[in-house]
Parts: C-alpha cells; structure tokens; sequence
C-alpha cells in the first residue's frame, strides 16, 4: 500500500509546499488556523496532519503545528533546502510524462513526447518558463549539496582552465572556483540559460574569473581547458547524443587536459540503489537513462578517451576521471 500510494505523500508535500505551509512555519510552531488566512481551514489542518503523518511537522499541541528536521528542508532559507525540488517533482510537466511511463515501457518511446507533445523535453521547458525557473532552482538547490561532497573527494586547485559544460547559472562552477582561488572558469550552455548566470556568479563573489560562452555541446564545445566538467548531463541523453558530446568534448581536449564526469553509476550486478530509480526517471523525462561503469567506458573509448579512475562521493554520485 506504501508504494501504491506514494503519489498521495508526493502531492501532500507539494501542495504545503505551494502555500506556503512550511514557510509559515519557518520561526516556530504555529496554529492551523492562523495559516489558513484565505484558504478553507478544515481542509488546511487535515493537509497539515497528511505532513504529520509523512514526518515533515509535527503536532505541538491540537491544532498547532511545527516543523520536524525533514519539514526544515522543505523552506527555502534552508543552505540544503529541495523545497523547489519538491515542487518540481509534482509540476505538470513531470507528473504527466510519469503517467505514461506504461507508454514507454510498451513502445520503447519517450513517455515525455506523448504527455507534453515536444520532442525534446527542454523545448517543453522553454514554453513553461515558471516551471523551467523552478527546474533551475532545483538543480542549484541538489549542486550545493553535492559541492562538499566533489570537494571532499577531488583536488580541483590544481587546474588553472575549468570549463563547465552545460553549467547552468554556474552555481556548480561558481562553488568551485570558491575553493580554488587560483583557477578560472568557462561556463558553457545555450544563450537563453547563461542569461540568468549572472546573478549567481556575481553572488558566489567569483564573476570576474569566468567566462560566459554560448552554445550547445552538439556542436562545438570551446578548446583549450583543463579540466572539463560533465555534471549530470550525460543520463539526459541516448547513446548516440552521447557519443557526439564526447567528440565534441574529445576535440577540445589539449595534451593533459582531463574529463571529470559526474553521474550515478548503475551498479553490476543490479542492486538496490538510487540510480535504478533515476534511470527510470530519465527513460521518462528525457529519453536518457543511467548507465554502468562498463557502459561509460565504452561511449569514452569510442571518443578517443580512457577512464583513469572512479571515484565514489558520500552521496549516489560517482566521478569518472577521463583523459586521451
């Protein structure tokens, strides 16, 4: 019944998310009825005693409520806050492309395609410029989590070049160039994503050390860095996009220059792990998937590049460390 209710919980959390709920609760415990201003009271507190249930508040006294450490992550002030990813878990774009993934298991297609009639799922994002943000924001939100967790295990002060290959708004390069006051940065994606890099760069006190370049990684990608960053952007795509990005990436490499991917490693043999989850997540929202260490090496070999080492993080991420 946990699992086949699981969408119950999803929507839940969403849903007092959306409102506001948990910010409300944000300086301490407080009644339902004082957060009910202008939505149905009732309804209000029996959604609040749903979030009760799932560990996110708790009940201080009848009727007053506060949150719970897990309830503390869902308020945006938080350093690791996945309110935003939350939210973006239950926006239309995602809910409906998981509501067909019995379309993609039968077909082999996309489920993305069918539920939001795109072929390729960042057009959809494009139309949808609130869920887009919100997608952002969730992507930052998840980066600074797994900073500490690459800083931890990867020496990045020893490059003086590091190129960030469909970067976003830089949050993920911005933080490590934090660490490395001796580097600079290239942040690379299409025009329409570094035009909110700015903010981001400025804030992280490091704009002046990078370089903002426009384009997209299945055309060219710039030349000279080195080191080059694949964060969560291959499992987007199939084999083949795959392969052209490599080459792309291959291309650019100097003598010396090295690959670092970030992705999720489907364990051999199969077992319980995060990843076989996220690999369903990709078949459905991208027509990408997740893939073994066996199967990364392969798309290298086919570029020119080697595997060095792999490298496991504290979290569900590995670091493949590639070079010619």
């Amino acid at each position: 019944m946990q699992m086949g209710s699981g969408h119950w919980a999803a929507m839940t959390i969403s849903v007092a998310v959306r409102l506001g709920f948990f910010e409300g609760l944000e300086q301490g415990p407080v009644s339902s009825v004082s957060l009910s201003a202008g939505y149905h009271p009732e309804s209000v507190e029996r959604l609040l005693r749903g979030c009760v249930a799932l560990g996110a508040l708790h009940e201080v006294e009848a009727g007053v409520f506060g949150l719970t450490e897990m309830g503390q992550l869902l308020v945006s002030s938080h350093p690791r806050s996945l309110r935003d990813a939350m939210v973006m878990m239950t926006d239309p774009g995602h809910w409906h492309s998981w509501y067909q993934l019995e379309h993609t298991v039968t077909t082999g297609q996309p489920a993305y395609q069918k539920a939001l009639g795109v072929s390729n799922v960042f057009d959809y994002f494009a139309s949808q410029p609130e869920e887009a943000e919100r997608f952002n924001r969730s992507m930052a939100s998840m980066t600074r989590a797994f900073v500490q967790q690459l800083k931890a295990a990867y020496d990045i002060s020893r490059f003086a070049l590091i190129a960030d290959i469909g970067g976003g708004h830089g949050q993920f390069l911005g933080a490590l160039l934090q660490g490395a006051s001796g580097s600079r940065g290239l942040l690379f994606d299409l025009e329409t994503v570094l035009a909110g890099a700015d903010q981001e760069l400025s804030a992280l006190g490091v704009s002046e050390r990078v370089e903002k370049v426009a384009g997209s990684f299945f055309e060219s990608i710039p030349a000279g860095a080195d080191l080059y960053l694949l964060k969560h952007i291959l499992h987007d795509w199939t084999d083949e996009q795959c392969a052209q990005i490599l080459g792309h990436v291959s291309t650019a490499m100097k003598p010396g220059s090295t690959l670092l991917i970030a992705e999720m490693l489907l364990a051999e043999p199969p077992q319980i792990s995060p990843a076989a989850m996220m690999d369903l997540n990709m078949m459905v929202m991208t027509g990408g998937r997740e893939r073994t260490a066996a199967q990364y090496e392969k798309l290298l070999q086919g570029a020119g590049l080697q595997i060095r080492r792999i490298l496991a993080l504290e979290g569900p991420y590995q670091l493949l460390e590639a070079q010619r």
